[in-house]
């Protein structure tokens, strides 16, 4: 089997792989492509001794660590507005590798060992990243709640709900 069958079962995956870590369609996408044209440019790079997939995504992680997105701008983050924006301001509150072991993880399905593997690091490190990230994620979804409700019963309720989902109940009127 050739590479190029390979690895095509794969590429719809690393394409969500992608839009997800770069937070944009076309940034994804870009980077897929650059990934394509890497293993087509140098296929005697291209990693046979694992999982074709394993190989695809550890050569898409060789590109993305290419772009200088720990120490630049991500390039996600620019020319957004509006919803999208704030969505990328969020996002980019994750650091990168946080972010990867999150997305490797919890949406492509991978090991700890695998993800470690993918983005060079222990799988030590891989469950701190996650953790990390899950942590962050907390933080933006906390929000401070203003309750009005007449009724005291429902407004005891109401603040009994939200508080289990982790809000602050800054106060209740009537």
């Amino acid at each position: 089997m050739s590479a190029s069958q390979a690895i095509a079962p794969y590429l719809p995956f690393l394409r969500r792989y992608g839009r997800a870590l770069t937070g944009s369609q076309a940034h994804g996408d870009a980077f897929v492509r650059a990934t394509l044209e890497a293993i087509v440019a140098a296929p005697d790079d291209f990693p046979r001794d694992v999982d074709p997939r394993l190989g695809l995504y550890r050569t898409f992680h060789a590109i993305w660590s290419t772009a200088n997105i720990e120490s630049g701008e991500d390039p996600a983050n620019v020319g957004f507005g509006g919803a999208e924006g704030i969505a990328q301001a969020r996002l980019s509150r994750i650091t990168p590798m946080s972010r990867q072991a999150l997305l490797l993880t919890s949406l492509e399905g991978f090991s700890t060992e695998d993800a470690a593997y993918l983005i060079g690091v222990s799988p030590d490190d891989v469950d701190s990243l996650v953790a990390e990230a899950l942590a962050e994620i907390e933080r933006q979804t906390h929000a401070d709640v203003l309750i009005i409700e007449d009724e005291p019963i429902i407004a005891m309720d109401i603040e009994m709900i939200v508080r289990d989902l982790g809000h602050n109940v800054t106060g209740v009127a009537v």
